[in-house]
């Protein structure tokens, strides 16, 4: 489906020995990575290096190789024989990715015994262990006349990843090819085009490419069972009202961001995580069915994030000045485009132009030669829509445009 859709790349994550599921297992690994080859799509595989999930709070070194996690030349060992091992596999199959990612997330230290040894980042025994697993890549790239791209992954602001390099790099971490960063709005506060400065200095200053490893935004703030919702926040500078098609804005400026910065590229997790009956370590049913690509019917939601991936979005400005209905008076907007995903068009509020102006728009991504429905009001009310002609009235766009931006420009209750 993301293929149809201009999308590329698959990120598969790979557990080390996890008996509490079927998912992510070596096995499952290889069904998802020959589904992925079959229709011709690159793949990503995320090494956790662990059984279970890792993030920030958690990383856990896998039960076979707690004997000798406080030895950290024998982890070492351990990780680059069996990067090395998982990948010859994989080649002798014919599902070699075509990147690696070393670790997952890994804002701390890595591979402990318990979780309360995170902090403070032991960077020796980190870039250790890392170095080792680049090593098996590398080793294994030479030996068999491949080319995997190396990542390494962190869910960091800017200036907090930067620091991580660095501190690693004091250590002597070999090179690697891309950094890779989990970007969501509830966790970290910084906008698209902070991102894309985070890309340009990030490749001035190590020569390594920025990639979005994970990356959504929510469309609803709605449940569809009784999991809690992980995420609830819009990324900073957008509206306060989610919508499908902000979700969509966002992953756009995402994607925009890195192509003008020098960054690799980016992958949305999880759009088909919607809500089911499985068992989940959190509960039964989803924790991120607000941010799929999918309505609480399992539809493939319109103009949701999934249309990011393509090459036939077109910036729209919607403007419109307000000085008909007073001076002071803000601009708000409502459309097809604001639908909630459940059939209810919302009032958006507009950005002023500039201080003391009466112009106010709205920038948005919509699909060429999309068509659709809108009109402006005077507050957050619905009884504020303009009237035009005397009548409240719909307006009507048509993104017939070759270019990569189109402006509606109209003034308030005229045609």
């Amino acid at each position: 489906m993301i293929k149809s859709f201009g999308a590329n790349l698959v990120r598969v994550r790979l557990w080390h020995n996890p008996t509490w599921t079927n998912y992510s297992t070596l096995s499952d690994v290889k069904r998802s990575i020959r589904r992925a080859k079959n229709e011709g799509m690159n793949v990503l595989l995320d090494f956790h290096y662990s059984d279970a999930w890792t993030d920030p709070q958690t990383n856990i070194v896998p039960e076979a190789w707690r004997p000798v996690v406080k030895y950290s030349d024998i982890l070492a060992d351990s990780v680059y024989n069996y990067t090395y091992r998982i990948l010859g596999h994989l080649n002798a199959t014919n599902l070699l990715p075509e990147l690696v990612q070393i670790g997952n997330e890994t804002n701390n230290s890595i591979m402990v015994a318990d979780n309360a040894d995170l902090i403070p980042t032991n960077y020796v025994r980190n870039t250790k262990l890392f170095n080792a697993g680049l090593q098996a890549v590398a080793d294994f790239n030479r030996n068999n006349a491949k080319n995997i791209k190396t990542v390494l992954h962190v869910a960091m602001n800017p200036n907090d990843a930067m620091f991580w390099v660095a501190n690693h790099k004091k250590y002597g971490l070999k090179e690697f090819d891309m950094l890779g960063v989990s970007y969501y709005p509830q966790w970290q506060d910084y906008t698209p085009a902070q991102l894309g400065e985070f890309a340009s200095n990030l490749y001035s200053t190590y020569g390594v490419r920025l990639f979005v490893a994970e990356t959504g935004q929510i469309w609803t703030r709605a449940w569809n069972d009784q999991n809690i919702n992980l995420m609830s926040k819009m990324c900073i500078g957008y509206p306060n009202t989610p919508c499908p098609q902000l979700q969509k804005d966002f992953i756009v400026e995402i994607k925009e961001a890195l192509l003008a910065n020098g960054g690799a590229g980016y992958c949305v997790w999880e759009p088909f995580w919607v809500s089911a009956d499985n068992q989940t370590l959190w509960g039964v049913g989803s924790n991120w069915e607000n941010v799929a690509f999918f309505d609480f019917n399992n539809n493939l939601l319109p103009h949701s994030g999934i249309e990011a991936y393509g090459d036939f979005n077109v910036k729209v400005t919607f403007e419109v000045n307000m000085w008909n209905a007073g001076s002071e008076t803000k601009g708000y907007i409502t459309g097809d485009f604001t639908d909630d995903g459940f059939g209810n068009w919302q009032i958006i509020p507009m950005k002023q132009a500039a201080e003391g102006s009466s112009v106010y728009y709205f920038d948005t991504y919509l699909c060429r030669n999309q068509t659709g429905k809108y009109y402006f009001l005077s507050d957050s009310t619905w009884t504020s829509q303009e009237y035009i002609g005397g009548y409240k009235q719909d307006r009507y766009y048509n993104v017939n445009t070759s270019d990569k931006w189109q402006k509606f420009a109209k003034n308030f209750g005229e045609e």
